[in-house]
């Protein structure tokens, strides 16, 4: 046996002097931290915290070191690191003969003078500092204005480590499946309050400093190192007494004592969301408490730390006489999306990053859930589902996409994942197995999986096996078929599939095949260290269906499967007794499945024959979207003629309901970029006045709907479009609305602009004035303390066409002492951008400011890819193109964080160029046809 321990210890030595490897040896793992931390706030110009950590470790494979992460800005204190083999009576400390710090991967190796054994149990006490930074990860220090003294500025602390920032803040093991009980202390001066994620126990003064205090929390469950959280700050909070949790979940709300009272509407929805998802999964919350903590810099939308979910200001915050219902429908998505983590992520952890989907997909689909049992009306899971289905649809559509399911062959990879792909494909391929599978075995087999897999990591196989399960209990799929079969296809590659439908109208069939959908035709040569497209993929598809006389959009089930073979080639699929050649058929009921649908010329006349005619409600709204979307983008790739897609375009003037305006404006704005560079602009202008004006006018124009008659998205869709081809009526209204603000001795008191127009109408009003315009809201920006109002206007103020102006505004949101906050930046830009005159400057100011933007931006260099990825929607000459890949080519190395959205930008902008080299004219020729009166 001794022989065998010493071999086993011999090899594992043997490895680890070769060990180079992102991913931490299994050797040991942790099983619980003493975490202290030691916050200094009292000095404005010298912030940094102190502490200490102890963590029991469990030695899984016997080894002479110990491996875990350390931040390459936390310093650790040569004399404060120690570790003990722990003993029945007494501990015996264990010689650390050299530490080894691996910048490449974070590592922090102590070499150590013995070996250390499963049958023995460790102690490591590890003591560190850093500064405080500003740069929105680990553990910072946000700052603001004292809301009775404006020139004072006041700092808080909190942390931000998902995915992999808590090495920043203490030596840990930072990967999600090394999971461990925490007891963590905050020291701090006694003015402050501490926020952790387990509910305070006490309060200790701390001998040695006077007016400090240690805030001591309950220890919290198991738990991964990127959901630990803590805060200090001397904010306001406002408990919940909502129904639900008079019981035992203690609901705070936390933010600046200025802004508490917009914190109601949170503090109330919360504690109803959570309720909801324990009767949703039939497993209680199991923490004492839940915080929600507004933090007035934060890089992300919201954070779900267990027990302390941090926001960033404008998506928690709501003010009742300020904010729009837009705004009140943002504020409820994000609440729900990350209480929903609480459950998928917190209790249940992806075993490893490239399962990140697991959480964010499933909180993604599940607040769309909750927003729809908070308010009907809202009409949230339809509304919800198409906006991530369209995003889906054209992202998933370029060559350099990539699978949900992605291996992440190195640490730097990780941040990447955080894309559309992740959060709405996997909100998607949710939806689309619910509809598949059921109501009732959805439910059940994400019962199963949360109660098996709660507070360990799971892979999504495990999720396949509890859902498969269900199913098959219930017969509600095949018994030839699984979940992982189906599942694995739409996971583990990528891109999506386009159908082909063609019907023998004689024989009252239809033949439907699959083929990877491209936006291009054919395809865009690759560079040396891109890989290959797959050349055949293969999805199992649900097929769903009605047709012209059955008109059943409800039952949106499969009524059959396309499938694949055992060596993955694709199988058609052959509908029987159909109608014949008098009635349309439409597949894809309620856009359950992400694909695209490419019919038979004769069928799509019959379906633009059954959209021209009184009765088109009979086709579902999402369907009528799809048919928009799908049409418009196979004639986009050349996949089908603007002839067909222009008529089935022009029904838009009978049609009232928002979600296909959403799915036709979404496709005419990539063609509105282009055709503003060309001759034919102002008659492409004469083709939307045409189709806007019925829908304008339907929904009363820039007239205040004060009694809610009109959807708020839908007004603000199509006004805004409106004001932009200075349609007379809306910007002579949209202007009039400013000009009463303008005016007013006290405009920071009482604005008489409407909540949900204002969007439209500052933009507006700053488009169409001149400086003192822009200089007064850039006024009511510095004095507003609604966060929804700031970004507002902040975004409004990039609409202005005075070229010095935009330059200056430029110089300003990108200089690091301007009151605008970094996480506000890019928005901005990308608004500019987005601006027919700020295009160009915007993209001149990139590429020759770029060593500025690049030390505003560090370390987050993913944040300056995001920025050519805007520039590149707009690029649609042969120069501007070269000019963008000469840039790009020159500066790889700096963002080789970001090469895949590199390579979509450069694809866009090729996709740009070659639709107005090859479609641009029989698109026009089409509107000279169609659309003169």
């Amino acid at each position: 046996m001794r022989k065998l321990i010493l071999l086993s210890v011999f090899f594992a030595t043997l490895c680890y002097a070769s060990y180079d490897f992102y991913r931490l040896p299994r050797s040991v793992k942790p099983q619980h931290y003493n975490l202290r931390i030691l916050t200094h706030l009292e000095d404005t110009s010298r912030l940094f915290f102190t502490g200490d950590v102890e963590i029991q470790i469990h030695v899984l494979q016997a080894t002479s070191n110990i491996t875990l992460h350390v931040g390459s800005r936390l310093n650790i204190a040569e004399n404060g690191t120690w570790l003990q083999s722990v003993g029945r009576k007494c501990n015996k400390d264990i010689k650390i003969t050299r530490v080894e710090r691996n910048s490449k991967y974070d590592f922090y190796i102590l070499h150590l003078d013995t070996q250390l054994y499963p049958t023995q149990r460790y102690l490591l006490r590890l003591q560190f500092w850093s500064r405080l930074g500003r740069t929105m990860s680990g553990y910072y220090a946000s700052s603001y204005r004292d809301e009775c003294n404006s020139s004072q500025i006041k700092f808080m602390s909190v942390t931000q480590f998902e995915p992999t920032d808590a090495r920043a803040a203490f030596p840990c093991f930072d990967e999600p499946s090394f999971k461990a009980t925490f007891n963590i202390s905050l020291g701090h001066s006694a003015q402050y309050n501490a926020l952790s994620n387990m509910p305070l126990i006490e309060r200790i003064p701390i001998c040695e400093r006077r007016n400090w205090v240690w805030s001591i929390f309950r220890q919290t469950e198991i738990m991964s190192t990127y959901l630990v959280a803590y805060s200090v700050n001397d904010f306001e909070g406002l408990a919940s007494y909502s129904a639900p949790y008079e019981r035992s979940v203690k609901f705070t709300t936390w933010a600046r004592a200025s802004v508490i009272e917009q914190c109601k509407y949170a503090a109330e929805i919360g504690p109803r969301i959570l309720d909801y998802y324990e009767q949703l999964f039939d497993i209680r919350y199991p923490l004492p408490k839940m915080d929600q903590l507004a933090v007035p810099d934060f890089s992300a939308g919201a954070m779900e730390n267990w027990g302390l979910i941090t926001y960033r200001e404008a998506s928690l915050l709501y003010a009742e006489e300020a904010s729009s219902l837009t705004d009140k429908q943002h504020v409820t998505n994000i609440i729900a999306h990350e209480l929903a983590h609480q459950w998928f992520g917190n209790l249940v952890t992806m075993e490893w990053w490239n399962d990140l989907w697991l959480n964010e997909g499933f909180a993604t689909y599940v607040a769309t859930l909750g927003m729809d049992r908070m308010c009907s009306k809202w009409h949230a899971y339809e509304e919800e589902s198409l906006d991530n289905i369209l995003a889906i649809l054209n992202t998933d559509s370029f060559c350099s996409t990539r699978p949900i399911h992605l291996p992440v062959s190195r640490g730097g990879q990780i941040a990447e994942l955080f894309d559309a792909i992740t959060y709405r494909k996997g909100a998607v391929i949710i939806r689309m197995m619910h509809i598949f599978i059921g109501d009732k075995a959805f439910h059940s087999g994400l019962n199963r999986y949360l109660e098996k897999h709660s507070y360990i990591n799971a892979k999504q196989e495990d999720l396949w096996l509890a859902l498969t399960e269900a199913s098959h209990q219930i017969n509600s799929i095949p018994q030839d078929l699984d979940v992982q079969t189906v599942m694995d296809r739409w996971t583990l590659q990528p891109g999506i599939p386009l159908i082909s439908v063609q019907r023998h109208y004689v024989r009252k069939t239809a033949t439907v095949t699959q083929q990877r959908y491209l936006m291009y035709d054919g395809r865009i040569p690759l560079k040396k260290d891109q890989q290959p497209l797959e050349v055949d993929p293969c999805w199992f598809i649900p097929i769903s269906y009605t047709t012209d006389s059955q008109s059943n959009f409800i039952s949106a089930e499969p009524r059959a499967w396309l499938r694949c073979n055992e060596e993955h080639e694709t199988l058609p699929l052959e509908l029987q007794e159909l109608p014949g050649d008098d009635e349309w058929l439409i597949l894809n009921l309620q856009l359950s499945t992400p694909y695209r649908v490419n019919y038979d010329t004769k069928n799509w006349e019959l379906i633009i024959k059954g959209l021209q005619c009184s009765v088109f409600k009979r086709i579902h709204v999402m369907n009528r979207a799809q048919l928009i979307d799908d049409s418009l983008t196979l004639a986009w790739s050349g996949h089908l003629s603007y002839t067909l897609a222009l008529e089935l375009l022009g029904y838009l003037k009978h049609e009232h309901e928002y979600m296909p305006w959403r799915a036709a404006l979404d496709q005419l704005t990539a063609i509105d970029r282009i055709m503003r560079q060309t001759s034919e602009f102002e008659e492409f202008q004469h083709f939307l006045h045409h189709l806007l004006d019925p829908i304008y006018n339907h929904l009363e124009g820039m007239l205040e709907d004060r009694d809610d008659r009109h959807h708020v998205a839908h007004k603000t869709l199509i006004t805004r479009w409106a004001c932009r081809l200075c349609q007379a009526d809306c910007v002579k209204r949209a202007l009039k609305y400013y000009h009463r603000w303008f005016i007013l001795s006290v405009p920071d008191e009482f604005n008489p602009v409407p909540r949900n127009l204002r969007s439209v109408i500052y933009c507006t009003a700053v488009r169409h004035g001149d400086a003192d315009d822009w200089n007064f809201l850039w006024q009511r920006y510095r004095n507003s303390t609604v966060a929804s109002e700031k970004r507002l206007i902040l975004l409004s103020l990039s609409c202005t066409h005075d070229v010095g102006q935009i330059e200056r505004y430029l110089r300003l949101i990108f200089n690091d002492k301007s009151i605008i906050r970094k996480q506000d930046a890019s928005q901005i830009f990308a608004a500019i951008v987005r601006n027919d005159v700020g295009t160009h400057i915007a993209k001149d100011f990139l590429m020759h400011k770029f060593e500025l933007l690049q030390k505003f931006y560090e370390p987050n260099r993913r944040e300056l890819a995001s920025l050519l990825v805007q520039i590149a929607h707009h690029v649609n000459c042969a120069e501007d193109y070269q000019e963008l890949r000469i840039f790009i080519d020159a500066h790889k190395e700096l963002l080789e964080c970001s090469v895949r959205s590199l390579r979509r930008a450069l694809e866009q902008a090729q996709l740009n160029l070659r639709w107005r080299q090859q479609r641009l004219s029989e698109f026009t020729n089409n509107l000279a046809m169609r659309y003169y009166d």
